[in-house]
C-alpha cells in the first residue's frame, strides 16, 4: 500500500522570526496564482470530458489542499498526496501516490486521480476552481468552507474563548519539551492535551488550518498555555510529533516558531528541543532552542539560541542572554 503523509514544513515556520524594513512608499507586489492557492482547500464536484459535463454524485466526497508544493486530499475513500509546480497558471503534477482502498463509487476516485496527474492549466475565478488536463479535461472545485469540512452551519463554529479554554495553565520555568514518536501509537505520546475539534480550525492561521483538516488522524493537541504562548503539537512528517508555539493575534491564533520537532528524512536528520525558562529573573518567560541538523553529506550541527519577547509582542533571538550547550541535554528519541 502506498502511503502518504502531511507535515508542516518546519523551516519555513522560522519565517515568522525574520522581520525587515518594510518601505511604505513601495507599491505592493502582485501576489502570484502560486502564493494565492497554497494553504487553500477546495471541494470537487465536477468533471468535463470530451466536452461532456458531469456532476458529482451527492455524498461523494473528494477534495484537494495545496500546501508548500504539495497536493493533499481524499478521492472518495483513499488518501492522495502529490508533488506539484505552479508558474503563471501552469501546473506540473508529480508523482501521485494514493492509498489503494477498494472505493464503491463507480471508479470516480480513479477517474480523479488519472486527470489530476495530467493537469496543466489552472484558474480561478472567485470562490470555483478549474484544473485543465493535457487532453482537455476539467475538474471543477468549489472552495472549502467550515461547513463543507464539518458538516454544521459556520455559525456553529466554537467560539474562540472555547478553543483558549483548551489549554491549561503550564507551571513557569519548569519546561522540557521534546519530540517523541513511539511506532505510530499516539496515545503514548507525551505532552499530547487536549484534541482541537474540526469546529475550531478556522480559529486558526489559514495554513495550520488547512494542514489540520487534511490530517484526520493525527489532529492538533492543545497542549498548555504559559503567559502568551499557546503551545500545541501539530501533525507533522511522521504524525503529530512537532511541537509547535503559537500566539493570539487578533480572532485568530497564528504560528510564531517551532519549538520541538524531529524529522528523519533521507536528505536532513533534525532534532531539536526547546526549553522555557525565566533566565534573567524579570518575570518573563524566554525560550531556549536547541537543534542538532545533519544533512546528508554535510556536518552536523549542533546550535543553541535563546529567544525573547520583543517590544512588538513577537519572539526574537535574543542579543544579550547567552546558556552552554551542556547545561541543556536533548532528550532521547525512540
Amino acid at each position: 500500500m502506498r502511503t502518504y503523509s502531511f507535515y508542516i514544513c518546519s523551516f519555513l515556520l522560522f519565517a515568522s522570526l525574520i522581520s525587515g524594513c518594510v518601505n511604505n512608499n513601495t507599491p505592493k507586489e502582485k501576489v502570484s496564482l502560486a502564493q494565492s492557492l497554497d494553504g487553500t482547500d477546495w471541494d470537487f464536484y465536477m468533471i468535463e470530458e470530451k466536452g461532456k459535463k458531469e456532476t458529482a454524485p451527492a455524498g461523494l466526497k473528494i477534495n484537494m489542499a495545496f500546501l508548500e508544493g504539495k497536493l493533499n486530499g481524499i478521492a472518495t475513500c483513499n488518501n492522495y498526496s502529490a508533488p506539484y509546480t505552479i508558474v503563471g497558471e501552469e501546473i506540473k503534477v508529480g508523482e501521485v501516490s494514493a492509498t489503494e482502498k477498494f472505493c464503491d463509487n463507480e471508479n470516480w476516485d480513479a477517474r480523479f486521480l488519472s486527470a489530476v496527474k495530467t493537469a496543466a492549466t489552472c484558474e480561478v475565478s472567485g470562490e470555483l476552481l478549474t484544473l485543465i488536463c493535457t487532453n482537455g479535461t476539467k475538474l471543477s472545485f468549489s472552495k472549502r468552507t467550515l461547513a463543507s469540512i464539518t458538516g454544521s452551519e459556520a455559525a456553529n463554529a466554537a467560539p474562540l474563548d472555547d478553543l483558549l479554554n483548551l489549554f491549561p495553565n503550564l507551571a513557569p520555568n519548569q519546561m522540557h519539551l521534546y519530540s517523541i514518536l513511539v511506532g505510530t501509537n499516539i496515545d503514548v505520546y507525551p505532552f499530547i492535551g487536549e484534541t482541537i475539534q474540526p469546529n475550531m480550525y478556522e480559529l486558526f492561521d489559514p495554513t495550520s488550518a488547512s494542514v489540520f483538516r487534511q490530517a484526520t488522524q493525527l489532529g492538533a493537541y492543545a497542549i498548555g498555555k504559559l503567559e502568551d504562548m499557546y503551545i500545541l503539537r501539530v501533525p507533522g512528517n511522521k504524525g503529530s510529533n512537532s511541537i509547535t508555539l503559537y500566539t493570539l493575534k487578533g480572532d485568530k491564533l497564528v504560528v510564531e516558531m517551532p519549538l520541538a520537532l524531529a524529522n528523519d528524512e533521507p536528505s536532513v536528520n533534525i532534532q531539536q528541543d526547546a526549553w522555557l525558562r525565566d533566565l534573567d529573573k524579570d518575570g518573563k518567560t524566554e525560550i531556549i532552542v536547541r537543534q542538532i541538523s545533519a544533512p546528508a553529506g554535510g556536518v552536523a550541527q549542533d546550535v543553541i539560541r535563546v529567544f525573547e519577547k520583543t517590544a512588538n509582542g513577537s519572539y526574537q533571538p535574543s542579543p544579550r542572554l547567552r546558556v552552554q550547550i551542556g547545561e541543556y541535554p536533548l532528550e532521547k528519541l525512540n
